[in-house]
């Protein structure tokens, strides 16, 4: 991929719009900020020098202005005191979080994309609208059973999603979707729980993004591919625990926040994640179990590839340690 030294400009640039829109008091300059971020992520885009990438910075443009409009329209009815105004609200962040319905544009947009990127769209990229999510749910409680909807639809079509496509990209955004419907009830419940269900989703997204980067990986096909034991456990185990399987380190931050529903007798919400939990895990099983069963059958073009994939695996096998002190203190 080409870079430019201005690329880290931009990425500097990024932060600080990320920053500021949560430090901002006036909505207004919010609005700007949201601008600002969106200015500053099209160039990183267009690094990499193909007709996807502009395809994918135009896609990128034409969504986030849309969800900006709405963003803008329900600031202009706020001040005018329209009831109106918390509608656009939640419907331009979901847009620009990706929330089911909304988020067919970030599954096509990330074929062409880098990994880099992908990571930068999934992580820091939403750290800003849900924040102002927050903010908005404190201004107005009645956002609460629209919350609950956009959780549900979130975790039926990110569970659904990657049953669905050989892309590991498009998975990455579907796993998304379906981690996004537990971080809307953890910021529901506190900030706190947001923040530590978004750490760990992070640390464990960065940790599957990494092998895919340094493996070239893109397609399903790939992971039947890999000679390495090592190199299969790895990617097996960090899918697993992108899915939340117990007792790896995807599975604390859902069960912390399995056990405050339970406290809160929100048993339905409880059902229904816990059954997107169980179908994205069968569909993350399978590819587990189906690249050891070919395991002797691989490619040998990577036999001799030195791949530090010490860390992914300690990232996710952590949670074997943490999980017995969480069931011990609950």
């Amino acid at each position: 991929m080409f870079f430019h030294p201005s690329a880290i400009l931009f990425f500097c640039f990024l932060l600080v719009s990320m920053f500021m829109m949560i430090c901002m008091n006036s909505w207004f300059l919010i609005w700007f900020f949201i601008e600002m971020n969106l200015l500053c992520f099209i160039p990183l885009i267009l690094l990499k020098k193909n007709k996807y990438s502009v395809e994918s910075s135009l896609k990128y443009f034409f969504v986030q202005a849309l969800s900006s409009v709405l963003i803008l329209s329900g600031i202009l009815l706020m001040f005018m005191n329209f009831d109106l105004y918390d509608w656009l609200f939640i419907s331009g962040l979901s847009i620009k979080l990706g929330f089911a319905p909304f988020h067919q544009w970030m599954v096509n947009i990330v074929e062409g994309l880098d990994w880099g990127l992908v990571l930068i769209l999934l992580t820091l990229q939403k750290v800003g609208p849900f924040i102002l999510f927050y903010y908005m749910y404190t201004m107005k409680d009645s956002t609460n059973y629209a919350l609950h909807i956009i959780s549900i639809m979130c975790a039926l079509v990110g569970a659904m999603g990657g049953l669905f496509t050989s892309s590991l990209r498009k998975i990455m955004v579907f796993s998304s979707v379906s981690h996004s419907a537990w971080m809307i009830l953890g910021l529901v419940s506190s900030i706190y729980l947001w923040l530590m269900y978004f750490i760990f989703y992070s640390l464990i997204l960065f940790s599957v993004l990494f092998m895919f980067k340094y493996l070239n990986m893109s397609n399903l096909n790939h992971m039947f591919m890999k000679l390495s034991f090592v190199i299969s456990l790895s990617v097996g185990v960090s899918l697993l625990s992108m899915g939340g399987m117990p007792p790896l380190s995807g599975f604390i931050p859902k069960f912390i926040l399995l056990s405050e529903f339970i406290l809160m007798f929100n048993y339905f919400m409880f059902f229904v994640l816990l059954t997107s939990v169980f179908v994205s895990l069968f569909f993350y099983s399978r590819i587990f179990i189906l690249n050891f069963i070919f395991l002797n059958y691989k490619n040998t073009f990577l036999k001799n590839k030195n791949v530090g994939v010490s860390v992914s695996l300690y990232v996710n096998l952590m949670g074997v340690l943490v999980t017995p002190f969480l069931i011990y203190l609950n």
